[in-house]
């Protein structure tokens, strides 16, 4: 939310009154408050009124409520693939406020993260007209369904189709045309140690058994890939619930890298757990530099931002979307999330608009690990689940 109104104040050249509806605006209620206060104010001096909100309070009461009483010019769903589950409780919001726009813009550098059918619900707000009025018939139509009385989505159909309604509103950018600096990418390789590489192997064995006997599909097998993906981390969660380090060798690798990389350069590392978190953390602090970090657990983006600490530690989930990380031109992957959509999403933080300097992505990888395998399949643009057991299966 802060960096549309950075780039409102930068770009528009109109007598707008923004309000940014954020944590410090405080409960939803307080929100649709402060909305009210600065609608009247817009009303009474005659200028035009933008709200920013994020997608976890737009469909909340009161300010839902209040919302799909005004008559807006234009709603704009920023990183709309956010709507993409047509039962979700923001993509039926904006659902419903779609009558109440003159105007309707949908914004997203991944409109199809996970499958086809993501264009569903981000067009159901644009236009429906476009793919209809029911996710069930579009989905039996371009979805092929199979598995436990054809109920699974086991493949896709008239794509062709597909791609040429939704062309007719929409408009692609690459990022030729946003004359950004090269980005480049390098891989730094860490071997396990003898008893890491040990307790590795045997979830391993018991995964791929498990696999080639039928027993996991695409639908359970994220646990067990996470377990191996935070083993490769060194990282083993245990009968009681409690996680057990096993290993440093990735952390120590990204010591090292801290090292090279200097004290006078921001570095941005994303992580997919809270253990990973805490890696970076000590090895920011085994290189001698000061961390912060953007999480579900901790938000320290306007620190960095400010020059407080060298290094973020960003949780994939929580920073991966949305935020202005220009600062770093160095970021480093620590670990992946399996969404392809997500990758990219990290990759554009840093190698976005903003962005004067050449950009490094480095991916930290266990060597003979899953994190080899989700890397194959992110560089191939495939769904990683789906190209680990199919890599197993073959």
């Amino acid at each position: 939310m802060p960096v549309w109104q950075q780039q409102i104040e930068r770009h528009l050249d109109l007598p707008l009154i923004v309000v940014t509806l954020d944590d410090r605006a405080g409960s939803v209620a307080n929100k649709k408050k402060l909305a009210e206060e600065k609608l009247r104010l817009a009303e009474a001096t005659g200028r035009p009124l933008a709200v920013i909100i994020n997608y976890d309070s737009v469909w909340r009461a009161p300010f839902a409520e209040w919302a799909e009483h005004q008559p807006w010019d234009l709603i704009i769903a920023d990183e709309s693939h956010r709507l993409k589950a047509p039962g979700g409780k923001a993509s039926l919001a904006f659902k419903r406020l779609r009558s109440h726009a003159r105007a309707r813009l949908a914004l997203t550098g991944t409109p199809l993260p996970h499958s086809p059918l993501d264009a569903y619900a981000q067009f159901r707000f644009l236009d429906p007209s476009i793919f209809g009025p029911s996710f069930a018939a579009f989905r039996q139509k371009y979805a092929v369904m199979g598995g436990f009385q054809k109920k699974q989505v086991t493949g896709f159909q008239h794509l062709e189709e597909l791609e040429a309604l939704m062309k007719t509103v929409t408009f692609r950018v690459s990022k030729d045309v946003l004359d950004l600096p090269p980005e480049t990418h390098v891989t730094y390789e860490c071997d396990l140690s003898p008893e890491a590489l040990r307790v590795y192997r045997d979830l391993e064995e018991d995964f791929v058994a498990e696999v080639r006997d039928g027993r996991v599909t695409a639908a359970n097998a994220m646990v067990k890939l996470l377990r191996l993906q935070q083993a490769a981390g060194g990282w083993v969660k245990t009968d009681d619930g409690q996680y057990h380090r096993v290993d440093s060798a990735k952390q120590n690798l990204l010591a090292d890298t801290l090292e090279d990389i200097g004290p006078n350069e921001p570095v941005v590392v994303f992580c997919r757990f809270h253990a990973d978190l805490d890696a970076v953390d000590e090895s920011a602090k085994a290189a001698g530099f000061q961390s912060l970090e953007l999480s579900g657990r901790r938000d320290e983006l306007k620190r960095w931002q400010d020059g407080e600490a060298q290094i973020l530690a960003v949780q994939i989930s929580a920073g991966g979307v949305g935020v202005d990380l220009t600062r770093a031109r160095y970021s480093i992957l620590y670990s992946l999330s399996f969404s392809l959509g997500e990758y990219d999403q990290c990759l554009a933080r840093t190698h976005r608009p903003g962005q004067l300097r050449p950009v490094l992505h480095i991916h930290l990888v266990a060597r003979n690990t899953v994190d080899r395998k989700i890397m194959r399949a992110l560089e191939a643009r495939a769904e990683v689940v789906e190209a680990i057991l199919a890599e197993i299966k073959a």
